[in-house]
């Protein structure tokens, strides 16, 4: 996440919802004292990173600051590809990270361990992936710090009430960041986007209703997305795809 106290404002990352990009453009206006990296946080008493939820940043002593929340999402096809694809990724620079404590480093590499034997399980096929993949290690918070792929309404809604400020969505980005910056007097650093997947390693499928990757799903897939992320469906206005 990123705070603010010049702007008042706190802006919190779902996971796999182009954070990466925002936290470049914005990293010079980040007063946040919470490291973007795996780390043991004193008051959530568990490892976390940049990705905790509303729930848990309701326990920081910055939620009573009264700043304003800002959150961009993700409909939930493109998301589930997304985390799919950075399993893999993590898989491959897991061993590079360094991390402060050789008990957390030896957690996170359990996690990324446990969530990269998942996908040779399936033989690196995502329906055969997310087909098999238990519905807690989704709707479960605090389960597994290396596999956020929780509903992006843990970030923006207390059980149905939406409490933040701000929701922009990945499908528009630019134009949401530019609406979030003029809204509350941000001055980006830079207009690059980073951390995403080269043209030439996306798979080449047509888009349905501005969804990315929902091609690639087998119909009980697209099934089982639409009732674990249905919270993501209603709440952010994203049509529901029928198999």
């Amino acid at each position: 996440m990123i705070i603010s106290h010049q702007h008042r404002l706190v802006i919190l990352f779902p996971w796999k919802t182009a954070s990466q990009t925002i936290r470049f453009r914005l990293k010079h206006l980040d007063q946040s004292p919470y490291p973007k990296s795996y780390h043991f946080n004193p008051y959530l008493q568990r490892v976390v990173h940049q990705h905790i939820t509303l729930a848990d940043f309701s326990l920081l002593p910055e939620a009573q600051l009264g700043y304003r929340l800002a959150v961009f999402v993700r409909n939930p096809y493109d998301r589930v590809y997304s985390g799919f694809q950075q399993i893999l990724r993590d898989a491959l620079s897991q061993p590079k990270w360094q991390l402060p404590a050789s008990w957390i480093h030896q957690l996170v590499t359990q996690q990324l361990a446990d969530n990269f034997e998942e996908i040779c399980r399936s033989s690196f096929d995502i329906n055969r992936w997310f087909a098999q993949l238990p519905l807690h290690k989704i709707l479960e918070l605090g389960r597994n710090s290396s596999l956020y792929l929780h509903p992006c309404s843990y970030w923006t809604h207390r059980v149905d009430q939406l409490v933040v400020d701000f929701v922009g969505k990945v499908e528009s980005f630019e134009e949401d960041f530019a609406r979030l910056c003029e809204l509350y007097g941000l001055e980006p650093a830079s207009t690059v986007s980073v951390n995403q997947t080269p043209a030439s390693e996306l798979p080449k499928v047509q888009a349905i209703h501005g969804f990315r990757y929902a091609k690639l799903f087998e119909p009980q897939n697209i099934e089982k997305i639409n009732a674990v992320f249905k919270s993501d469906f209603v709440h952010f206005n994203y049509p529901i795809l029928t198999p």
